[in-house]
C-alpha cells in the first residue's frame, strides 16, 4: 500500500510516521461512532489486526442493532431498544475497569448511539406511530 494511497501525501518523508498518523485518524474514527470506509478496513487489516478484529466485531454488533430498530412497530419501542443496548454496555463497563476494554466500550456505544441517530432522521423511524407495541 503506497503512501499516498492511505491519505498521507508528500508531507510524510518517514513510513511509520504516516501509518501512526493514518492509524491515530481510524482509532479516531472509530471512537467517534463512525462507520469504517473499505479503504480503512482493509489499511488496519494489514497494518493492524487487533484493531481491525475489533472494527469487524464492532460492525457486526452495528448491523445487529440497525436491524434490531428495523423491526420495531413504534417510536417508543424503538427507544426502549437504544436504552436496553445502552444499559448492557453500561453494565459491561462496570464489571471490567481495564483502559482497552474501556475504549472499546466507549466504541461500541458511539456507534449505537450513531445507528440510533441516523435511525430516528429516517423516513423508516417518521411513519413509526408513537405509543407502545
Amino acid at each position: 500500500m503506497r503512501l499516498n494511497s492511505i491519505g498521507c501525501g508528500v508531507d510524510y518523508v518517514n513510513e511509520y510516521d504516516c501509518l501512526a498518523k493514518k492509524l491515530g485518524e481510524v482509532r479516531n474514527k472509530m471512537k467517534l461512532g463512525r462507520k469504517l470506509s473499505y479503504e480503512e478496513k482493509v489499511f488496519i487489516k494489514i497494518h493492524a489486526q487487533d484493531l481491525y478484529e475489533k472494527a469487524m466485531k464492532i460492525e457486526e454488533e452495528r448491523d445487529e442493532f440497525r436491524r434490531a430498530l428495523a423491526k420495531c412497530k413504534t417510536k417508543e419501542e424503538a427507544k426502549r431498544v437504544q436504552i436496553t443496548k445502552s444499559m448492557e454496555l453500561q453494565m459491561e463497563t462496570e464489571n471490567n475497569g481495564d483502559l482497552e476494554f474501556i475504549t472499546t466500550r466507549m466504541m461500541r456505544m458511539m456507534n449505537m448511539l450513531d445507528v440510533f441517530s441516523s435511525f430516528a432522521k429516517s423516513k423508516e423511524y417518521e411513519e413509526l406511530p408513537n405509543g407502545y407495541g
